[in-house]
């Protein structure tokens, strides 16, 4: 039984690590949107909680900055420029809406990449209610500010 408890314990640490590379490996890749690159971080954010490692917005948010393309260089630049970073639903929010702007600019914008940006907003505020519960859940009910 030991043996076992061990293996376990052994492994889901393993896994733990495999899920931090992971996150600090994630690029946009060419071809990428910034739609698909966002959801990359986000799910391997949320594949880090469910093996109890929390990961705080303002990491989220420097991961996703560093990694911009070069065409979002005046953009970053922007966003740095500011007293303070955005959360990380801000930033989705922002980045989704700029590259709606750049696409509508390019003329390759289609009523699809707005249905899109409409859908992956209401996917991420559904897991911010989810998640703003399990953790007003774990805390007796009370929320803490961050």
């Amino acid at each position: 039984m030991e043996t076992l408890k061990y293996l376990y314990h052994n492994s889901s640490d393993q896994r733990k690590l495999a899920l931090k590379d992971k996150l600090q490996r994630i690029k946009c890749e060419k071809g990428d949107t910034i739609s698909m690159y966002l959801d990359k971080l986000a799910t391997c954010r949320d594949e880090l909680g469910s093996v109890g490692i929390a990961t705080a917005d303002d990491y989220m948010v420097s991961l996703a900055l560093l990694d911009l393309p070069k065409s979002w260089h005046s953009y970053q630049d922007s966003v740095n420029g500011r007293e303070k970073l955005p959360d990380w639903e801000r930033l989705w929010s922002d980045r989704m809406q700029e590259e709606i702007r750049r696409s509508t600019r390019d003329g390759s914008s289609s009523m699809e990449d707005e249905e899109n940006f409409a859908l992956a907003s209401k996917v991420k505020k559904g897991k911010e209610k989810v998640s703003h519960s399990k953790s007003s859940s774990s805390h007796g009910g009370k929320k803490f500010d961050k």
